[in-house]
């Protein structure tokens, strides 16, 4: 929703002015640059939920690494790894220093704003099979509407079986829509707030058309039932089941007459579990063991069984400590490990728009192209709900980035009482790690397609690499 507009002072936004571009400055010339958004380009398109992230993740594991439970012994340089109930995902490279001393963790998040298919998913009205939904995360409502969507998820069969479906991604692939009413019949639409223009329960999308003839009732819902069942072998009692999604189809693409940014659905946060990872796959044998993380719930508030307040990180730190020698850790010694520890909340910003300056704070802009970008203190209304990072690890980190070069530019989620959000980096925070959020800022962040500046994406991997590598 877009803000009041408020009056904006040029001369005051001048007088606070710096120099811009600094990523592009120092990147332009870089030939990781279009490798770089062209890989990433290629995960953000085939990933498109959490557990295809994680099984992405799986795979590429398994190249460099071995499954925790697996070795009874590691050395530094070794790579451990753990899937999560198929919805998070850790890997650690072990370091020269013992866990005791604490260690250095990147997290990001897998899940992204979606429409869900609700338990019972499938009814018929008005000569239309359609899919009954309830939207995940803070999305505006009405840019779900009237665009290609592509149904996701996994079917799980008695006996243990899981069916995964991509349905709407191949060019040859039906799309499904969720259909808006016409201007035409919507005359009060002026008076509804933006919130109003689409109510929650109004996000169904149609599944399917043509009627199943002969069939006793719901004929249409007969058809598509039928059509599950032939082509992708899904009984009707397996959707209660299911964990089905919609998305937005289509792969990412380049995006500005001059392909300067990528546009894709889900870049918060998959651009950042991908690019701390190729961080993490980059590294030598470090001086503190490495811990990457990609956790799923983070848009709805971090719970559930795979949340970063799920028991997952605690569960892998135990193994790991047996596993280099150090015997089954005390609840003590776990606490110990995570308050000498460092971390990043690998996390997206709202770069500015310059559509819509009124909304942000004029000294505290980050701009596409300026850098990665860190948020010292998230939350809202008087920083509720937030996390802040100490001034002496900021400026620990910030010394790392110097080291290495990277552009590096302050962030914030507008101006005060107006904006706000939250990440992870609370819920690290509670384990006694110091925790900074820190990643690219997006233009229209969770709206179906989002958009990053290429430059910022080898800011964003070289300011990773760099809090890794450097102790």
């Amino acid at each position: 929703m877009t803000l009041p507009k408020e009056e904006h002072s040029v001369e005051k936004e001048q007088k606070n002015s710096k120099p811009r571009h600094k990523a592009w400055i120092r990147y332009a010339e870089d030939r990781r640059l279009e490798d770089c958004a062209a890989n990433l380009a290629v995960f953000i398109s085939r990933c498109k939920t959490e557990r295809e992230a994680v099984l992405w993740l799986l795979e590429e594991a398994r190249k460099i690494g071995s499954p925790l439970e697996e070795p009874s012994s590691v050395k530094p340089g070794d790579v451990l790894y753990m899937p999560w109930k198929n919805r998070a995902f850790l890997a650690a490279r072990i370091g020269t220093r013992p866990l005791a001393e604490g260690f250095r963790l990147i997290g990001s998040h897998l899940d992204a704003p979606r429409i869900d298919l609700k338990v019972q998913s499938l009814y018929e009205d008005s000569g239309l099979a359609l899919f009954d939904c309830h939207y995940y995360g803070g999305i505006k409502k009405y840019q779900w509407t009237n665009i290609p969507l592509a149904l996701h998820g996994e079917v799980h069969l008695k006996g243990g079986e899981t069916l995964r479906l991509a349905v709407g991604e191949a060019p040859e692939d039906p799309v499904i829509l969720i259909p808006d009413i016409e201007p035409h019949l919507d005359r009060d639409m002026e008076k509804r707030k933006a919130s109003e223009t689409i109510l929650g329960e109004n996000l169904d999308a149609i599944a399917g058309h043509r009627p199943l003839l002969g069939a006793e009732k719901d004929h249409v819902k007969a058809q598509v039932l039928q059509l599950l069942e032939n082509t992708w072998k899904i009984p009707e009692e397996a959707l209660v089941s299911a964990d089905l999604c919609l998305v937005p189809a289509g792969p990412a693409r380049n995006a500005g007459l001059d392909g300067s940014l990528l546009t894709s659905y889900g870049l918060d946060d998959r651009i950042c579990a991908w690019l701390s990872w190729e961080a993490f796959i980059s590294l030598d044998i470090p001086e503190y063991t490495s811990i990457f993380m990609g956790v799923d719930k983070e848009e709805i508030g971090s719970d559930g069984v795979a949340g970063a307040q799920a028991p997952l990180l605690d569960i892998f730190l135990s193994d790991l400590f047996e596993k280099t020698g150090a015997g089954a850790p005390s609840y003590g010694a776990l606490r110990k490990s995570c308050a000498a520890a460092e971390a990043l909340s690998a996390d997206v910003d709202a770069g500015v728009n310059p559509l819509y300056k009124d909304a942000y704070d004029p000294r505290q802009l980050p701009v596409a192209g300026d850098g990665i970008a860190f948020l010292k203190g998230s939350g809202s209304r008087g920083k509720y709900m937030g996390s802040e990072a100490r001034g002496e690890f900021l400026a620990k980190v910030l010394e790392r980035l110097d080291r290495d070069e990277v552009p590096w530019q302050v962030a914030s989620l507008g101006k005060v009482d107006k904006g706000g959000g939250g990440t992870i980096a609370k819920y690290l925070a509670h384990l006694g790690m110091d925790v900074l959020d820190m990643g690219p800022c997006l233009l229209s962040m969770h709206a179906p397609w989002e958009l990053v500046s290429k430059a910022d994406l080898l800011a964003c991997l070289d300011a990773y690499r760099a809090f890794w590598k450097n102790a």
